[in-house]
């Protein structure tokens, strides 16, 4: 009995990943501004998805004549409802978004063996809007953005001083901006 209920389980699970549809992108974009992400979308059902993303950031930057690099980890959950989509999760969506991310700032100073670092946390909830194309081959092009407010948005540096910047206005303002290139593994083919 344990084995035939375990065998249809296995055999009801295998026919959902079959036709199960997820779109895998990479934002080329986010390179020039030094940041790396990567996209996973589950589509749940016709009209709804789940993205999950990871993202590496590695920018350099100035701040009162120091130079500092930015080396940063955040994730990112986003669910998209999508009106009148044609094959499976594609054309305009509206949707919300969870970010996370945490990073150390080091001071480019190669004079100084100690090197000042700076601790820097985000996590940011907001709406997003985009539009997603989807070829004959499966290809995907999506373009959209995003704005939302930063719940949290501190540095601190070595000594424990915290500065918290999600109170200020203007500096809560997280933004999300894509164009995005991809390829859609599963679903149905047009």
């Amino acid at each position: 009995m344990k084995k035939n209920l375990f065998f249809s389980l296995a055999m009801l699970a295998m026919n959902a990943v079959s036709h199960a549809q997820v779109d895998v992108q990479i934002n080329p974009i986010g390179i020039l501004f030094s940041n790396l992400d990567l996209t996973a979308e589950f589509g749940v059902s016709n009209d709804f998805g789940v993205e999950t993303g990871l993202g590496y950031n590695f920018q350099s930057f100035d701040v009162e004549g120091g130079g500092y690099r930015n080396n940063a980890v955040g994730i990112r959950a986003l669910g998209k409802y999508y009106f009148n989509p044609e094959d499976g999760i594609d054309r305009w969506a509206i949707g919300g978004y969870l970010r996370y991310g945490a990073g150390t700032a080091t001071l480019k100073d190669d004079s100084n063996p100690s090197r000042e670092k700076i601790k820097n946390v985000k996590l940011a909830l907001g709406f997003y809007t985009g539009y997603k194309w989807v070829s004959r081959k499966n290809i995907i092009f999506e373009l959209g953005l995003g704005i939302g407010r930063n719940l949290v948005r501190t540095f601190e540096d070595e000594n424990g001083n915290t500065v918290d910047t999600s109170d200020i206005p203007l500096l809560n303002v997280d933004i999300l901006g894509r164009l995005s290139l991809g390829y859609r593994f599963g679903g149905s083919k047009k």
